[in-house]
This record gives structure tokens, C-alpha cells and sequence, in this order.
């Protein structure tokens, strides 16, 4: 296994693992946040500064949210293709993977948990590199100033960060 250091990229926030939930709401109470994926609701926890590469599957995502301007929701699909054919112009194809879902955080303002539809874009691959995680960054970074975002997250196999 390969380690990356995480500082490197100078995210806003880096947690390095992730565990299962029960639910949505039981992530954002006692984690701050969860996403459900295909195989289950997980919420990512502390576990050290370093994104960890394995050896023959890994895999990239770039969560694209339903809402600008903190929370005016939106028919995403136009930045989930702007982003799924940058993304394709830069793997194979047949590597690369899509779809819709549900992310829960816990906000401090409103003292609730907010739920909203994201939608995952997801690369599979033997090896993830550096310049790999810098090409997610740059689509994070589009996504957050076209649609008016605090932050945009990337998983990196079971690591997340906010960009």
C-alpha cells in the first residue's frame, strides 16, 4: 500500500476512513455528515493524515450537490456533464460511473441535519496518482464557484476531503 500526504493538497477538511451507519441521520449526529452510497450509508472518521493507495483497486469520486447558493436546489445535470466529460476525456471510459443519491450533514446554524441529493461521479482504477487527485481538485474547485458551494468533496477510496 501506498501512502499520499494529504497536506499536500491543502484541502479545507481531510478525514482518512470512513464507517458504516444505521441511517443518514445517525451519520450526522454522531459524525457531522454521511452519504449513502451502492453499498451502504457510511460516515468518514479521523484516521490519520494520509490518503492510502491500494494496489490493484482504488477508485476516485467527485460529489456534485442539488443546490446553489447554500441552498437553492437545482436540476444538477449540467455540471454532472460538464464534469462526467472532463472526467472522460481523461479515462477510460468504461471506468467511469455515475449516479444519483442522498448526503446528510449536520449544520450548526440551523441546529438540524440537512439532507441533499448529490450525484457521484466515480473513476475506478489500478492506481490513483497525484496528479489523478489535483485533476478531481480542479473539477471540486469548478463546481464550487460555478455553484456558489463552501465546499465540494472528493473521496479518495475511503478517505474524503472538502475542497
Amino acid at each position: 500500500m501506498v501512502k499520499i500526504d494529504s497536506k499536500k493538497f491543502h484541502f479545507s477538511f481531510f478525514l482518512s476512513d470512513r464507517k458504516k451507519v444505521a441511517s443518514l441521520e445517525e451519520g450526522a449526529r454522531l459524525y457531522g455528515g454521511a452519504t449513502q452510497f451502492e453499498d451502504g450509508i457510511y460516515s468518514n472518521i479521523a484516521g490519520g493524515e494520509y490518503i492510502r493507495i491500494n494496489k490493484d483497486k482504488n477508485n476516485i469520486s467527485l460529489f456534485i450537490p442539488s443546490t446553489v447558493n447554500i441552498d437553492k436546489h437545482i436540476n444538477n445535470r449540467y455540471y454532472v456533464n460538464y464534469c462526467y466529460n472532463k472526467i472522460e476525456s481523461l479515462y477510460n471510459n468504461n471506468n467511469i460511473r455515475y449516479y444519483d443519491t442522498v448526503g446528510s450533514w449536520w449544520s450548526n446554524d440551523k441546529n438540524d441535519i440537512v439532507k441533499e441529493d448529490i450525484t457521484i461521479i466515480t473513476v475506478d482504477a489500478e492506481t490513483i496518482t497525484e496528479d489523478d487527485i489535483y485533476n478531481f481538485i480542479q473539477l471540486a474547485n469548478w463546481i464550487k464557484k460555478e455553484m456558489s458551494q463552501e465546499g465540494v468533496s472528493i473521496a479518495i477510496n475511503t478517505a474524503l476531503a472538502i475542497v
